[in-house]
């Protein structure tokens, strides 16, 4: 009964993915759709035969003469993989409905895991610190601890996002750590995660200047609010010049991109073409009411920013409203749908590229900053940033300003 329906279910989503259009009535009798004894043609829907009756055709053949009984979810989801992996986009993909889980909540503002911040460093990932009340912090995770592996799977050069994901689970669910501490021998943790609510802006006046510095994290929905009051916080203290900080921020929310670029634009620029697959193009123009529409303005990216953080750094850099610093950013210009599917397993289909307010576009090329500036090992090792510190000396320049100031190193990091 179970694989009956799982083949079902499968199904489906071949239809609804392959052949949109196809008709889906016969998939109410599934003793029809799929004979008992074996067909020629490997079973498949008259509809599909000119299509993949090969796939039927292997889908028999595994569950005849394989010497394992297969697992029909895991084979159903590698056939999705598969045939997504087939497009050649590589934002186009098949999310399972445990990564999917993940991925929902971190554009929430919260997120469930362990509690720390990391970045990579030279392929390990390293906690900057645990944060204060967490999971991470109660089990005695410190600054500098590198996590090598996971409950068996081993991280090293893992891509980050990859990493997190599967550090990251339910709350009240636990995961094994195994942590290299330095002058110590490696040791494990086993940790129950709970919910973590971190916030995706952070601002402050940059001591011994008249500059404030504001940095997004992440598009999350919780941006644009968090952004109108770190802005009114901030101008209200009157700074001659804004630093925005855009740098290992991967993206998010599309609408939200519009809100926050809204806030250094004037109402009414364009701040995104979007082009769908026929080229039909529309603009989305910036919302009233921006905080920082005049105030002098450095944005700060590298080749962590991507997607929305990109729409925001090509519609500043059209209107040459920012002087943009750091490094040529990462070049996502396209925009995905995501697809809920039955088991809470979602589909991202690319559905068009946007461009930037000039016609610019974005995808595979990315946004070259004014100034480029690299941050090197040993700039990282000695706890500078000097991309911050040449936008710290354009804006003294631009605003005239004599203040002194006092070198900062910002940690981009990501939480766990």
């Amino acid at each position: 009964m179970i694989r009956g329906i799982v083949r079902i279910a499968l199904m489906t989503i071949f239809a609804m993915i392959l052949v949109g259009g196809a008709f889906l009535g016969g998939f109410a009798t599934s003793r029809q759709v799929f004979p008992p004894a074996p067909s020629p043609d490997g079973g498949a829907p008259a509809e599909w035969k000119t299509n993949i009756p090969v796939f039927w055709e292997a889908w028999k053949y595994v569950h005849q003469d394989f010497y394992k009984a297969p697992d029909d979810t895991e084979l159903s989801y590698g056939a999705v993989y598969g045939m997504v992996e087939s497009l050649g986009d590589q934002h186009t993909r098949f999310v399972d409905a445990k990564r999917a889980q993940v991925v929902d909540a971190g554009l929430t503002g919260s997120f469930e895991g362990i509690g720390a911040t990391v970045e990579m460093r030279e392929g390990r990932l390293t906690v900057v610190a645990p944060i204060t009340g967490s999971p991470a912090e109660k089990a005695g995770i410190v600054a500098g601890d590198v996590i090598i592996k996971v409950n068996d799977t081993v991280i090293q050069n893992m891509d980050v996002n990859q990493a997190i994901a599967i550090i990251r689970g339910p709350k009240g669910t636990s995961v094994r750590l195994t942590i290299q501490r330095a002058k110590q021998s490696n040791f494990e943790l086993t940790i129950i995660r709970d919910r973590i609510n971190v916030p995706s802006v952070t601002s402050k006046m940059i001591e011994g200047t008249k500059i404030a510095y504001l940095r997004l994290s992440e598009f999350s929905a919780p941006a644009p609010e968090e952004m109108r009051q770190h802005l009114t916080a901030l101008m209200a203290q009157k700074p001659a010049g804004l630093i925005f900080d855009l740098r290992s921020n991967p993206g998010g929310y599309l609408s939200v991109a519009i809100d926050v670029a809204s806030q250094f634009i004037k109402a009414g620029q364009p701040v995104i073409i979007v082009k769908d697959k026929n080229g039909a193009a529309s603009k989305t123009n910036a919302n009233p009411g921006g905080l920082a529409i005049d105030i002098p303005l450095v944005l700060l990216v590298d080749g962590g920013s991507a997607s929305a953080s990109e729409i925001v750094a090509a519609a500043l850099k059209d209107y040459k409203r920012a002087m943009i610093v750091g490094v040529k950013t990462y070049g996502k210009g396209s925009v995905q749908t995501p697809q809920k599917l039955s088991d809470q397993s979602e589909l991202h289909v690319t559905i068009a590229h946007f461009f930037s307010p000039l016609d610019h576009d974005i995808h595979e090329i990315g946004i070259t900053p004014d100034v480029e500036i690299k941050i090197t090992d040993d700039d990282r090792f000695n706890k500078k940033d000097p991309q911050l510190d040449k936008a710290i000396e354009i804006l003294k320049q631009q605003t005239g300003t004599r203040s002194y100031y006092v070198p900062l190193y910002v940690e981009l990091t990501m939480g766990i």
